[in-house]
């Protein structure tokens, strides 16, 4: 039996990694980072000296790049997570997200990791136009959103690099604009999805709530 695919969208430092990772453990399901392949081309790109705004050349790099549970691979070899996170290569996926020839080659990359996950038994996926792109169809989607400054202090934490607040701050605001205005799949949540605001809430209390609503899918299925 297939299992439910649960989506979890929002900006940087909303928390929906965290989010993602706590709800997919309790509900003994895959989570599936999407961005991971976005971050995975936007550091070959930059390996290889590309121009970030060549469309054509970052679908050949994209065409390098593979997603699973385990995360992202460049030419079959696993990419380290900590490589993916740094601050050159989160400015670079941004860039390179707008992409309309990447796009074009991620999307059934990302699709067919969400499958396979389905087919083990479900998954949670997150991302940032999971729900409204990438799988519409998906059971549940939550769409994660927090105050600019508490995000900003959650990714300072989650970096260890607390003394560069202002700067972690300024790359959140600029991300956020460059998600929501691109032309291609802006960050928006999807019509159907649950809006949650996390900044006053913990951890747990997310977590909580995406794991009753997940859960009464469950029940209904």
């Amino acid at each position: 039996m297939k299992g439910i695919l649960v989506t979890i969208d929002g900006p940087a430092g909303s928390g929906k990694s965290s989010v993602a990772r706590h709800v997919a453990a309790r509900l003994g399901v895959v989570n599936l980072n999407t961005g991971a392949a976005y971050r995975a081309a936007a550091l070959l790109a930059l390996r290889e000296g590309a121009d970030l705004s060549d469309d054509e050349k970052l679908a050949g790099l994209a065409r390098r790049v593979g997603l699973d549970p385990e995360g992202a691979s460049i030419d079959g070899a696993s990419v380290p997570d900590p490589d993916l996170r740094t601050p050159e290569v989160a400015a670079a996926a941004s860039r390179v997200s707008a992409s309309a020839g990447l796009r074009e080659v991620l999307l059934p990359v990302q699709r067919a990791a969400a499958d396979a996950a389905r087919d083990g038994g479900g998954a949670v996926v997150e991302g940032r136009d999971i729900g409204t792109v990438v799988l519409p169809d998906a059971e549940l989607k939550v769409f994660l959103l927090a105050d600019p400054e508490e995000r900003a202090r959650r990714r300072a934490r989650q970096t260890g690099r607390e003394g560069e607040l202002d700067r972690i701050r300024d790359a959140i605001s600029r991300r956020d604009r460059q998600d929501s205005e691109r032309e291609l799949s802006p960050l928006k949540p999807a019509p159907d999805a649950v809006v949650l605001d996390t900044t006053a809430l913990s951890l747990e209390e997310v977590v909580s709530r995406v794991l009753d609503m997940a859960s009464g899918l469950r029940r209904g299925a």
